[in-house]
């Protein structure tokens, strides 16, 4: 009986491997803080946000508004501020805002109200060089799911202005529009030339996950351009999932091909296909708990949640690992010599 326990635990040690390496993916996203940091910060149910973009160059205004933080703001020219998240009742928070012009000879603004809705990310862009002089937007904080990067262009210049991303490298036009466009755009991460004809405005490295806003305006001596990065970018190579996948990998060819053959050299002959089935089966449970701890959001930190799991794992291996010490190994073909030898037994038995 020793002799098999013994043997049985030696067969799944591989299982065991098999839930150490997977369990140790899992503790492998402490790099996920990291990613963290760069994060955009989103309003949620009871917040908004409010971003105001100066692009007015060399003219100075100060922005006083019923804000609890920020109730006096300057903006230099081509200048950005954000609020952070701001408190909102029964669903929306009622901004009141007066513009003071603080440099001679530039445009005057009126101020006025604005009602900021929550979970709403809003945007004020100050221009004087079209109709509209102020202009409101509903921003977009979350990077894009692709790697790639987003990019709005926010131009104080005549509307009908022509404004052209060109990629440096190869020359293609990006992206053709007017002055008075404000949408939000998904663009390869390569570097890029802003111009308006020939003339050059802006060039820029866009980087991946980065969200970006580039504000134009045009003064006595030339255009004056700024980039701002909304939401920062990817501060991580995606080749960070090389050692995560490979150490996986290891623990699915380890765990996985060990359960099957074990489930199914255990099983008698008319229920392995039956036993392979419920093996199998494990796995759904085990993605079941994965999506339940996922959607009930356990965690404000996805690494906490992945530690969870990482724990979960060590716990489930303990289990298992005492389950197979105690016990016997099936052996199919005593088993087939005994059902034949007690078959020849009855037989002998009716003979008589």
């Amino acid at each position: 009986m020793v002799s098999n326990v013994n043997d049985n635990y030696l067969k799944t040690r591989g299982g065991f491997a098999g839930c150490g390496r997977a369990s140790l993916k899992r503790v492998f996203t402490v790099a996920s803080p990291i990613l963290q940091r760069t994060y955009p910060i989103v309003p949620g149910a009871g917040s908004t946000q409010l971003r105001i973009f100066n692009g007015i160059p060399g003219c100075d205004y100060r922005v006083s508004s019923n804000l609890a933080a920020g109730s006096n703001i300057t903006l230099i020219g081509i200048d950005f501020y954000a609020s952070g998240n701001v408190a909102t009742g029964n669903g929306s928070f009622t901004l009141s805002y007066g513009i003071e012009n603080l440099t001679a000879g530039c445009p005057r603004l009126d101020g006025g109200t604005q009602l900021l809705y929550e979970a709403t990310a809003h945007t004020l862009f100050l221009r004087s060089a079209q109709t509209v002089t102020k202009l409101w937007y509903v921003d977009e904080l979350q990077k894009s799911n692709k790697s790639l990067a987003l990019a709005r262009t926010l131009a104080n210049l005549p509307a009908s202005t022509r404004i052209q991303w060109r990629e440096v490298k190869t020359g293609n036009t990006a992206l053709d529009m007017q002055a008075r466009g404000h949408d939000l755009h998904e663009l390869s991460t390569i570097e890029y030339e802003v111009l308006t004809g020939e003339v050059l405005l802006h060039r820029q490295l866009l980087r991946p996950g980065g969200v970006y806003a580039l504000v134009i305006g045009q003064a006595s001596e030339g255009y004056v351009s700024r980039m701002f990065e909304v939401t920062a970018s990817n501060s991580m190579s995606m080749l960070w999932l090389i050692p995560q996948y490979v150490v996986m990998t290891l623990g699915e060819v380890m765990f996985s091909v060990t359960g099957l053959e074990f489930s199914y050299s255990q099983a008698p002959p008319s229920m392995k296909s039956l036993l392979q089935a419920f093996w199998l089966l494990t796995v759904a449970f085990g993605n079941v708990i994965v999506v339940v701890i996922a959607e009930l959001k356990f965690f404000e930190s996805q690494a906490s949640e992945f530690f969870l799991f990482a724990g979960l794992m060590f716990v489930d291996m303990l289990i298992f690992m005492w389950f197979a010490f105690y016990y016997i190994s099936y052996d199919e073909a005593a088993a087939l010599e005994q059902s034949q030898r007690r078959s020849k037994q009855r037989k002998n038995l009716k003979c008589h």
